[in-house]
């Protein structure tokens, strides 16, 4: 156990089609205690139910005695139920927007479920997220309705809904999954140049849920992901969202066309997080990415530091029980009151857009008003505990500071706009 890392065994372990017999020379001398620190990372790391067939397999062809199995298969089994439900609500309003002629996309985890990971229990979905024409939104969301689905709050077609990409969840009741109706994939205020009507062009026809609709096609499929894990979500979903792309690129590592693949990075002026995130994919899960893909993307080559930074923030799963936003990393760093209290302003009194989506109240509503007030109490009772702690040395304020802002400036790396 003294030598045992449980970080870097989970990754050798997990490597998409290593061979069963290197799968057991790996296990077959681990202690009791050596496995309890392999599940207790997969736990943090939201991937123990992949797990689950392989050491099913090892106990098959090898009979080894796995000490955690019995917490492995629970995780499994709770993950399979809730997919098992995901997709039968998937199948019907697929169905629905079917019978309209309304064009589908699955996205993420219904379409990596059936055929990428081919098994339902193995990765967990958060939602269930589908993509429709934005001609077709206003008829999909009425459709929705007919269902039962409900917007979780304030939308508006006729808004101009530029910084969100899908309707607000939609939820028949608290026990059903939630719904994700995209009409792109990337917000539009965001800097790159994602064209919605191209990603329609290369569609693919795939059967989800037992009907027949369509997926992204494989490269846009790769790129989304790598947006979706590296900037979309500051590298916070840890190896799962990594095993995603690396499962992908295995799977259908003789179809992708590569050069095609750039071509599209490039023309959404994502090469910045397509190197950085396929580099991590290569390096911490074996899965090889062909010579000349990254000279193509970052032809000036990846900064080992920037590399190193993501590395250690996308897998290091400690909690500080300390809520951080970009704008508290900006106010520590800047010392300037005037500048600390012209931040504080812009996150009280958010556009009346953006106050309706969160509190649910039309923002033409004299309603809005008392909604700044509710803002205000938001902001003291997640944030007082943060900011009172600026300039202390209180070790857990000071070591959430720091990795906050090593995410905030590499999302901010990832930008087009920056050098």
């Amino acid at each position: 156990m003294q030598n045992f890392n449980p970080l870097s065994a989970l990754l050798k372990i997990l490597q998409p089609g290593l061979p069963l017999d290197e799968s057991y020379d790996l296990v077959q001398n681990w202690s009791i205690q050596e496995w309890e620190a392999l599940v207790k990372e997969a736990d943090l790391q939201l991937i123990t139910p992949l797990l689950y067939p392989l050491i099913t397999e090892l106990q098959k062809n090898y009979s080894i005695i796995c000490p955690v199995r019995d917490h492995i298969y629970q995780r499994y089994i709770a993950v399979a139920a809730r997919n098992t439900l995901a997709m039968h609500d998937t199948e019907i309003l697929v169905d629905k927007l079917c019978e309209e002629d309304i064009e589908i996309a699955g996205l993420k985890g219904i379409y990596l479920l059936e055929h990428v990971y081919g098994n339902i229990g193995v990765r967990s979905m958060a939602d269930i997220d589908v993509l429709v024409k934005k001609e077709n939104l206003a008829r999909s969301y009425e459709l929705m309705r007919e269902l039962g689905y409900q917007a979780s709050t304030y939308f508006s077609l006729y808004d101009q809904n530029i910084d969100i990409k899908h309707l607000p969840p939609l939820q028949k009741d608290r026990n059903s999954p939630v719904v994700e109706l995209h009409w792109t994939i990337l917000e539009e205020d965001e800097p790159f140049t994602i064209d919605p009507k191209a990603i329609w062009e290369r569609v693919k026809p795939v059967k989800v849920a037992n009907s027949e609709v369509f997926t992204l096609g494989l490269e846009d499929l790769i790129l989304h992901l790598c947006l979706h894990l590296t900037y979309q979500h500051y590298l916070n979903l840890g190896l799962r969202g990594l095993m995603d792309i690396a499962m992908v690129i295995h799977r259908f590592q003789n179809e992708i066309d590569w050069q095609k693949l750039i071509a599209i990075s490039q023309s959404w002026s994502s090469q910045k997080v397509t190197a950085l995130t396929l580099k991590l994919v290569e390096t911490q899960l074996n899965v090889p990415i062909p010579e000349g893909v990254y000279s193509a993307l970052l032809p000036e080559g990846l900064d080992p530091k920037i590399f190193k930074n993501a590395r250690e923030h996308l897998l290091d799963r400690s909690q500080y029980g300390i809520p951080m936003t970009p704008d508290l990393v900006e106010m520590e760093k800047n010392q300037n009151l005037f500048s600390r209290l012209k931040i504080a302003w812009n996150r009280l009194f958010l556009p009346r857009l953006t106050l309706a989506r969160l509190y649910n109240v039309p923002p033409n509503s004299i309603k809005i008003l008392g909604c700044y007030w509710k803002r205000l109490v938001y902001l003291v009772r997640n944030y007082g505990k943060t900011l009172s702690g600026f300039g202390s040395r209180e070790k857990n304020i000071k070591t959430a500071l720091e990795k906050a802002g090593v995410s905030y400036a590499l999302h901010d790396w990832m930008s087009p706009n920056k050098k």
